[in-house]
């Protein structure tokens, strides 16, 4: 075996393991992208998740207040001394609480870069609290029908929003 043949042995073997090496190095950096792909998905899902879990509970509170405050301004109409029931008065307090959940979930679609959806529910939250100050108003009962329309806005609010939440879904992934 002569110093050429050693050289060229030499050559080839390095020439291998440092194709295999570049080969091994740029796989491992497209499986790490890949893998940080999907666990940035995977958070977005969950942060989606807990958004749609808070508007429910919210639109749930909304809901249970309309149906008692309804209830109330039909006792309004009969008898214009009709008292808030205690019921009404907890509706109220657990609508305001369930406000919290709403302004998380904005600050969460506002750090996800959803702005447009953040708006809708802003807006969603922004017509609840008119109703709720509209409502308030025992001097003028409302009639079913105003009232129908509040909760008609309400599930199409809900409705509207959990379709871009939707959208958003479809969009994550790597």
């Amino acid at each position: 075996m002569t110093w050429l043949e050693v050289i060229d042995s030499a050559v080839k073997i390095g020439l291998g393991a440092l194709i295999a090496g570049v080969s091994a190095l740029v796989l491992a950096k497209a499986q790490h992208r890949n893998t940080l792909a999907k666990d940035r998905a995977e958070r977005e899902f969950q942060l989606l998740k807990e958004i749609a879990e808070k508007v429910e509970r919210f639109t749930h509170a909304a809901l249970k207040y309309w149906a008692l405050s309804a209830d109330w301004h039909r006792a309004l109409r009969k008898d214009p001394e009709a008292k808030k029931s205690a019921q009404l008065r907890a509706a109220q307090d657990e609508l305001f609480d369930r406000f919290n959940d709403v302004t998380t979930a904005e600050a969460t679609l506002l750090l996800l870069g959803q702005e447009d959806a953040q708006a809708q529910l802003r807006t969603y939250g922004d017509y609840v609290v008119s109703f709720r100050k509209t409502v308030s108003n025992s001097a003028e009962p409302l009639s079913d029908e105003a009232i129908n329309d509040y909760r008609t806005y309400f599930l199409r609010a809900r409705s509207s929003l959990f379709k871009q939440l939707h959208s958003i879904y479809q969009g994550l992934g790597p």
